[in-house]
């Protein structure tokens, strides 16, 4: 195998491995394979630069410094689930709760969520 081919091909294969161990409350730019996660977006009307935010237990997470403050709307990928999306970091303040059909248009204040699985 050339070198130029091996060295990409350990990059891709270090690269999926840092995906796979990303930590819950990490933003996934591809659609997540579980269903706790909430689709997020810097536009309002659900387009622009987008994250996932998932988590497989009911915790608070902070969105992270990158999204604080910047999601302007956001949907879960079915009806089996609904977040929470909060004014504070530690799920405290006000807040909004987002199912399938969403919230097209949201002020900037999202700073945490909080999945509710629902059955």
């Amino acid at each position: 195998m050339p070198a130029v081919r091996k060295v990409l091909v350990t990059a891709a294969a270090v690269l999926a491995i840092a995906a796979v161990n990303a930590p819950a409350s990490s933003a996934q730019s591809l659609s997540p394979s579980y269903n706790g996660c909430v689709h997020a977006f810097v536009d309002t009307g659900f387009s622009g630069p987008d994250a996932w935010f998932c988590d497989t237990a009911p915790t608070c997470n902070y969105v992270g410094d990158n999204w604080n403050d910047r999601i302007r709307s956001a949907r879960t990928q079915d009806g089996l689930v609904v977040v929470e999306l909060w004014d504070n970091y530690n799920c405290t303040g006000g807040s909004i709760t987002v199912d399938g059909s969403g919230y097209s248009s949201i002020g900037p204040w999202v700073s945490a969520y909080r999945v509710e699985v629902v059955h």
